[in-house]
């Protein structure tokens, strides 16, 4: 996806940067790569290892939560110390109650057992009642989230701390958290990079048009594709991206600079104070859309390097995600580092966002990000989609596919 172009100028509106390109756009290379290459966050084997163990935790935490009920409070996965797998409960149960534990995860899986005062619901809640309360105009506080590995629900704040509690202890004076046990060392306060969408250029022209593939919204600015979808009824089609790289509905979308590179319109913008999702639907004819995702290698592409093949509804802190970037133009793989986010950015707030262990760029909006199946296959179970990041740090927010599903009512075209 490697481009050659001449920057004509900078045009900077607001805190996007978009970089004009000329009308000379050249792609190099189109042979196509049979092994799919990512950068890894640890050792390569180590990781895809970890990440077959991953595949257990789904009937865990179904096991978990239907044996133990109320008692089971979350786990996670430490993944900075060998990927144990820390499960948490309110009182831990007899060792011998635990077996099935051993049994569904293996006799290789190191597991530890916590006892914690918060149930990761518990500090979604507190997430949920303070970013309701934040003013629209707050500049100071960047995010706030959860965390069930610290047992904390931790608030970035990008100059003043002392302005930052101030917001935050009026959510705290709210009927509804003062009804629950909040000890004053659940908030933690860290300073933060602002964070930022991220816009950039286009890319070359592939139909039809793949995951990690770029996308011009005409006078606004570049995105990536994320997937395709159909509408309740499989009679209207949409490519996806983020939300925050439309201006409006009916705007043109193009796909690269060659010559027929109208491919739709947008057709739903969601971008707004106190959304769920960062997301646009771009409206095309259905031989545009695709369950491929275009991966690369040096100068060669191929526009069928992942399917989709499904969602990836269950998630936890420490998850193993892997994505491709349209800008970025690379295969990157990282942990997921929380699950339940509220971040403010140009303007508004999002809601559930889940915060995951990648550095993007301008121009990577909208890049799926997923769980392959394993190393060895080209399947992958599709997250969410990259809405923004903070800046010169390996932290992205993504919108979740469950959310973007309920607030639009689109299903995502898999493959098999």
């Amino acid at each position: 996806m490697k481009l050659k172009s001449v920057v004509l100028n900078l045009m900077v509106v607001g805190a996007i940067s978009i970089l004009p390109l000329s009308n000379t756009i050249i792609a190099e290379g189109k042979e196509k790569e049979d092994k799919v290459r990512y950068v890894t966050p640890i050792d390569e084997d180590e990781f895809w290892d970890r990440m077959e163990i991953q595949k257990r935790i789904p009937d865990l935490i179904e096991y978990l939560e239907k044996k133990f009920d109320d008692n089971y409070a979350g786990l996670y996965v430490d993944q900075e110390h060998g990927g144990i797998i820390h499960i948490g409960f309110h009182s831990i149960p007899q060792k011998d109650e635990l077996n099935k534990v051993r049994d569904i995860l293996g006799e290789d899986v190191e597991v530890e057992y916590d006892e914690v005062k918060y149930s990761k619901e518990d500090l979604d809640k507190v997430v949920e009642e303070l970013s309701v309360n934040i003013d629209r105009f707050e500049k100071n506080v960047a995010s706030i989230s959860s965390s069930f590995k610290d047992q904390s629900v931790i608030v970035g704040y990008t100059e003043d701390e002392s302005e930052a509690k101030d917001s935050i202890e009026k959510g705290l004076n709210k009927k509804s958290i003062r009804k629950m046990t909040i000890d004053e060392s659940l908030i933690k306060f860290e300073q933060t990079e602002k964070i930022e969408p991220k816009i950039d250029r286009a890319q070359i022209k592939v139909r039809p048009v793949p995951g990690a593939a770029q996308m011009n919204y005409s006078g606004s600015g570049f995105c990536t594709n994320g997937f395709s979808a159909k509408d309740s009824n499989s009679s209207t089609y949409f490519l996806v991206s983020a939300g925050h790289c439309a201006d409006n509905t009916g705007q043109q979308v193009l796909q690269s600079y060659n010559k027929d590179n109208l491919i739709g319109t947008v057709h739903k913008k969601i971008f707004y104070w106190g959304s769920s999702v960062d997301v646009s639907l771009v409206k095309v004819k259905s031989d545009l859309t695709t369950h491929n995702i275009l991966t690369t290698s040096g100068n060669n592409y191929d526009e069928a390097g992942y399917q989709i093949i499904g969602e990836q509804i269950n998630d936890w802190e420490g998850m193993g995600v892997c994505t491709s970037l349209g800008q970025s133009d690379t295969q990157m793989c990282g942990f997921v580092q929380g699950t339940n986010e509220s971040v403010y950015a140009l303007g508004s707030h999002l809601k559930n966002q889940k915060k995951v262990s990648l550095k993007v760029v301008n121009g990577d909006s909208g890049s799926p990000v997923g769980v392959p199946d394993s190393k060895n296959t080209k399947k992958l179970y599709l997250y969410g989609i990259v809405s923004a990041a903070r800046s010169n740090e390996s932290v992205t927010y993504l919108t979740y596919i469950g959310n973007i599903k309920a607030e639009t009512g689109i299903k995502v075209i898999t493959g098999k």
